[in-house]
C-alpha cells in the first residue's frame, strides 16, 4: 500500500472509531451508526464525508472491509474496479452516470456488503486559474437569454425551450449550451409544425402584441399566425433556414441518441434541404447554387443602391423574384453541404443507402461549383452577382474582402488546403490591422463605405465590426487544422475582451479606431442679435443675467475668442455692445420667444455655449431650428442633463456635452456653462439661418456662443458594438474552448464512441481537469491532464460512459514522436500522425473505466 494511502488510513480509521463519542466528529462529518464498511470522500480542506453522490475520477474510499474481496460496477452494470479485501481501499469513480454498486465478497464469492453512490457529471474546465475563469466567462455568456440562459414558447398545448427564439442564433448558442442544458433539439419539433408544405423554414418564432407589421411587410408568402398572436416569421432574403434547422436536427440527435426523434423529423428536414434546390427564389439556376440577394455576409439586410428595388414597407429585408438583383454568398453553401454530410450519416444510421447517397452527391455537387465560382485562392469571395454587368459602387474592392463565414466554413468539411489558406489569410490580417483594432475576427473586411449606412456605421456590426460571434469558430478550425498556438491565443484574447466588458463576451465589437478627421471651426458672431448681459445688472441696453439681482451673474466668465473643451467660441464682449452679450428666450415678457441667427454657410454640426436658469416638468430648455436654403428645416430639442445643466452648481458629463467653464460670483463658489454638440441633420444643405426658441414655460434659455464645425462630432465608438445576442458568441466560443483546446468529439452519439484530443500544450496550464457531458443524456467523457516538460512526460486520467475512445494527443513543439505510451499499467501501441506541423500521438482504448495514460515522449 502507498504510503498516502496508509496515511490516509490512520486518518480514516481513527476519525470512524472515534466518531461514536465525538459531538462533531472532528474532521469526519455525517453518522455512522452502523457497523460494516463505508465510503467516504474528502474535499480540498481536509473534510471526509460518507459518500452518497460523487463525481467523474473523484477519489473515493471504502473503508472497514472484513471481506475477501471488492467490485465496482457502473450505472450500466459494468464492473469498473476491483480489488482484495484490505482495511481501505482507493479508487476512482467513473463510467456510466446513475447508481453505482459497491459490492464486498468473501471467500466462497458471497455478498457480504453492498454499498452505493451517486455518480453525476457536469461540464466543466478547472485549473485553478486562467482557463477557470474562461470557462466560467463563457458560460455566464451563455445564459443571459430567458430563464438562466432558455427561453420557452408555448404552441399547441406543449411548451418549447430554445437559447433564442431565431432559428440562426439558437443553433449557434446550442453549440457551447448543449453541453449545460438538454433542450435544444426542441427547437426542431417546434419549427417542424410551422414549415410550408413546399419545405420552406421559418426564421423566428414570437407571441407579438401587434404583429402586424410584419404581416404587411412580408405579407402571408412570409408570415403565419397561431393562437392569436403567436407568429412565425421567414426573413424573405435568408436563405440559411433550411440548411440550419438540419443541423440543429443533427445537434440534438448526436446528444440525445433519440433514433424516435430523428424518425419523426428526418422527412421534414428532407423536404427542407430540396425547398432549397428547387424555389427559384432560392435556388439559381445559371450557377447550380443558393442564392441570395446582396447581403452583408448571411444577416437579413441587404444593400441600398442602384440595384436594390423598392418593394414597400421591408424593402431591406424582402425579395421578389423578377426584380431582386440575386448572387451567391458562399456561406450559404458551405453550411448548405456541410447539412448534407449530415444528412449522408443519419440516413446510413437509419439504414437508407439511397437517401444518404442523393445527398453525397449533392455535397460533392454544391462544393464542386461553388469553388469553381468562389475560391480565390485564399478565401470564398463575398458575394458574386448573377448578372456579371452589374458594377457595385460600394466604396471598396468587394472581390477582395473576407467576410466572417470563411470562419464558420473552416468547420463545414471543406478541402484541408482551404483550411490552411483562409487560416493564414487572418493570421496575416492579425499583422496588418488598423488603428485601434481588437482582433482580425472581422464580419467584413474592408468595410463597405457607403450601401449600408442605414443598419451600419463604418467599423460597427456587420460592416466592418469584429465578429465576436465568429471567433470562437475561428479558434476551432485552428485546433483542428494544426494551428493550436494560434486556436489558443484566439481563446485567450476573447477572454481578455471579454474582462473589459463586465466579464462578458460581445457579439461585436468596434472594428478600428481611425484617427477622426480635425474638425475646422468658424465661430458665429451673435452681436446683432443678443439681448442680454452676462452681469446683473445688466448694461444699458441689455437685460439683466437671468433677470437676476446684483452679483449673482457670469460676469467673471472670459469674453472674446476662447477655447473650451477643445472647440474654438466667440463670447461678445459687453463693454463693445451695450451690455447685450447673451441671446436669451422666454415665454417671459422680459425676452422675445426666440431669436433667428443669420448663418449661410455649411456645417457637420454646430456647438452651443449655452445655460438656462430653470426647466419644466420635461427637461426641454428650448429648441434650435436649422432652416436651409431649399426652405426646409429641422428641429432639435435642447434637454436638461443631456445638453446643458443648471448654471448655479453646475454638473454634465457625456459624449455631447459638459461643463465648459466653472468659476464664482458674489452668491456662490460654483457657477458656469454648458457646451454641447448638434450635429446638422442635413450636412449637404446651406443652413441659411438658426432659430433659438424658448420652451413654453417661464424659464429662460441662454446662447452665449455659437459655432460650426465642418464635421460631426466625434465621439469615440465603446468596445461594444451592437446587434446580435451576445449568448450566440459565448455558444461558439465555449465550443471552441471544450471541442478545440480540451478536445473533445464525438464519433457517434452521446460519447458511445469518443476522440479525446486534449491540445494544452500551447496553453497557460501544464495541469487541468476537464468534463465534458451532453445535457440531454448521460453521455460524457472526463480526463485530468498534467504535463511535466522537464521529464518530459504527458499524462491522462480519464474515463467516461461509452467504450472505445479514440486517442489524439498532441505533443509539444519541435518533438517529432513519443517514446512510449502506456495505459493502465500496459504498453500500448500507438502511431504519431501529423495535422500541419503538428505532431499528435494516436491511440485506441479499449474501454473508458478509470485509467492512467503516461506519454514519455
Amino acid at each position: 500500500m502507498e504510503k498516502h494511502a496508509i496515511f490516509i488510513l490512520v486518518i480514516i480509521m481513527g476519525l470512524i472509531q472515534s466518531v461514536q463519542g465525538s459531538s462533531d466528529g472532528g474532521a469526519l462529518q455525517g453518522e455512522f451508526e452502523k457497523s460494516g464498511p463505508v465510503l467516504l470522500a474528502g474535499n480540498s480542506t481536509g473534510i471526509f464525508r460518507e459518500c452518497n453522490e460523487a463525481e467523474p475520477l473523484q477519489t473515493i474510499y471504502l473503508a472497514g472491509v472484513e471481506g475477501n474481496s471488492i467490485s465496482v460496477y457502473d450505472g450500466a452494470g459494468r464492473e469498473y474496479f476491483q480489488a482484495q479485501g484490505a482495511p481501505i481501499i482507493e479508487f476512482r469513480a467513473g463510467g456510466a452516470l446513475g447508481r453505482h454498486t459497491v459490492k464486498v465478497y468473501d471467500r466462497r464469492n458471497r455478498i457480504l456488503n453492498e454499498l452505493s453512490f451517486h455518480l453525476d457529471a457536469r461540464t466543466k474546465v478547472d485549473d485553478h486559474g486562467y482557463y477557470s475563469g474562461m470557462f466560467d466567462m463563457f458560460e455566464k455568456g451563455m445564459r443571459v437569454f430567458g430563464n438562466n440562459g432558455v427561453g420557452s414558447t408555448k404552441f399547441r398545448g406543449n411548451t418549447y425551450h430554445h437559447f433564442v427564439y431565431w432559428l440562426l442564433d439558437h443553433f449557434h448558442t446550442m453549440k457551447g449550451m448543449q453541453y449545460f442544458e438538454g433542450i435544444g433539439h426542441e427547437t426542431v419539433d417546434l419549427f417542424r409544425q410551422a414549415q410550408r408544405e413546399n419545405g420552406m423554414v421559418m426564421s423566428n418564432v414570437r407571441r407579438l402584441i401587434n404583429p402586424s407589421y410584419w404581416e404587411t411587410a412580408y405579407g402571408p408568402e412570409f408570415t403565419d399566425r397561431y393562437e392569436g398572436d403567436l407568429v412565425f416569421i421567414r426573413q424573405p432574403v435568408e436563405n440559411h433556414c433550411e440548411y440550419i434547422y438540419v443541423l440543429i436536427m443533427y445537434l440534438g440527435w448526436k446528444a440525445t441518441g433519440d433514433d424516435l426523434y430523428l424518425e419523426r423529423n428526418i422527412a421534414s428536414a428532407d423536404r427542407a434541404l430540396d425547398y432549397s434546390v428547387t424555389d427559384p427564389l432560392r435556388w439559381s439556376a445559371k450557377y447550380h447554387l443558393l442564392k441570395r440577394a446582396f447581403t452583408i455576409d448571411s444577416w437579413d439586410f441587404q444593400v441600398k443602391d442602384e440595384y436594390t428595388p423598392d418593394l414597400g414597407t421591408g424593402t431591406d429585408m424582402k425579395i421578389h423574384p423578377e426584380k431582386t438583383r440575386f448572387g451567391i454568398f458562399y456561406g450559404d453553401n458551405t453550411g448548405y453541404a456541410l447539412a448534407c454530410d449530415r444528412m449522408v450519416e443519419l440516413y446510413q444510421h437509419l439504414g437508407d443507402g439511397q437517401m444518404a447517397e442523393k445527398y453525397r452527391k449533392r455535397a460533392a455537387e454544391i462544393r464542386n461549383n461553388l469553388n469553381n465560382l468562389s475560391w480565390n485562392g485564399r478565401f470564398f469571395t463575398h458575394f458574386i452577382d448573377e448578372d456579371e454587368s452589374i458594377e457595385r459602387k460600394l466604396g471598396v474592392d468587394i472581390y477582395t474582402q473576407i467576410s466572417h463565414s470563411n470562419m464558420y466554413s473552416l468547420n463545414r468539411n471543406l478541402a484541408p488546403e482551404q483550411n490552411l489558406s483562409i487560416i493564414r489569410t487572418y493570421q496575416d490580417l492579425k499583422e496588418n490591422l488598423p488603428p485601434g483594432s481588437p482582433g482580425e475576427w472581422y464580419a467584413i473586411y474592408p468595410p463597405f463605405q457607403n450601401g449600408f449606412g442605414s443598419h451600419n456605421e463604418i467599423w460597427q456590426y456587420m460592416n466592418g465590426g469584429i465578429a465576436g460571434h465568429a471567433a470562437g469558430e475561428l479558434a476551432r478550425g485552428a485546433f483542428g487544422n494544426g494551428f493550436e498556438a494560434y486556436g489558443t491565443d484566439i481563446l485567450e484574447r476573447l477572454y481578455e475582451l471579454g474582462k473589459e466588458n463586465r466579464y462578458m463576451v460581445a457579439f461585436a465589437y468596434t472594428g478600428a479606431y481611425p484617427d477622426p478627421p480635425v474638425p475646422v471651426f468658424k465661430t458665429l458672431d451673435l452681436s446683432g442679435v443678443a439681448n442680454m448681459d452676462i452681469s446683473a445688472p445688466g448694461g444699458p441696453e441689455a437685460v439683466a443675467w437671468m433677470v437676476e439681482h446684483e452679483g449673482n451673474d457670469m460676469r467673471n466668465i472670459p469674453v472674446g475668442r476662447q477655447v473650451f473643451a477643445g472647440i474654438d467660441f466667440n463670447i461678445t464682449d459687453p463693454s463693445d455692445n451695450g451690455g447685450k452679450a447673451v441671446i436669451a428666450v422666454s415665454a417671459t415678457e422680459e425676452f422675445p420667444d426666440k431669436v433667428t441667427v443669420p448663418v449661410n454657410a455649411l456645417a457637420g454640426s454646430v456647438y452651443l455655449l449655452h445655460a438656462s436658469n430653470r426647466v419644466g416638468g420635461e427637461n426641454v430648455c428650448g429648441s434650435i431650428v436649422f432652416h436651409y436654403s431649399d426652405g426646409e428645416y429641422e428641429t432639435h430639442y435642447i434637454i436638461r442633463d443631456k445638453h446643458l445643466s443648471s448654471w448655479w452648481f453646475p454638473s454634465l458629463r457625456s459624449q455631447r456635452g459638459g461643463i465648459a467653464w466653472r468659476g464664482e460670483n458674489q452668491e456662490s463658489l460654483d457657477v458656469g456653462v454648458s457646451w454641447t454638440a448638434i450635429d446638422n441633420p442635413r450636412p449637404e444643405k446651406d443652413i441659411t439661418s438658426i432659430t433659438i426658441q424658448s420652451a413654453k414655460d417661464k424659464s429662460i434659455y441662454a446662447v452665449l456662443a455659437m459655432t460650426l464645425s465642418d464635421q460631426a462630432h466625434y465621439v469615440k465608438p465603446p468596445l461594444v458594438s451592437y446587434g446580435g445576442p451576445n449568448n450566440w458568441a459565448a455558444g461558439t466560443a465555449m465550443a471552441g474552448l471544450v471541442e478545440g483546446l480540451c478536445g473533445i468529439s464525438d464519433k457517434s452519439t452521446r460519447f458511445d464512441n469518443p476522440v479525446i484530443a486534449p491540445r494544452w500544450t500551447y496553453s497557460k496550464s501544464d495541469s487541468v481537469s476537464v468534463t465534458v457531458r451532453y445535457a440531454a443524456s448521460e453521455g460524457y467523457v472526463a480526463y485530468q491532464y498534467h504535463h511535466d516538460p522537464e521529464n518530459k512526460i504527458i499524462s491522462l486520467v480519464l474515463t467516461g460512459s461509452g467504450n472505445d475512445p479514440q486517442m489524439h494527443v498532441l505533443l509539444p513543439d519541435a518533438i517529432p514522436s513519443a517514446k512510449e505510451v502506456m495505459a493502465g499499467g500496459k504498453s500500448v501501441a500507438f502511431e504519431m500522425v501529423r495535422v500541419g506541423s503538428s505532431v499528435y500521438t494516436d491511440f485506441s482504448l479499449e474501454s473508458l473505466q478509470p485509467q492512467e495514460i503516461t506519454i514519455r515522449y
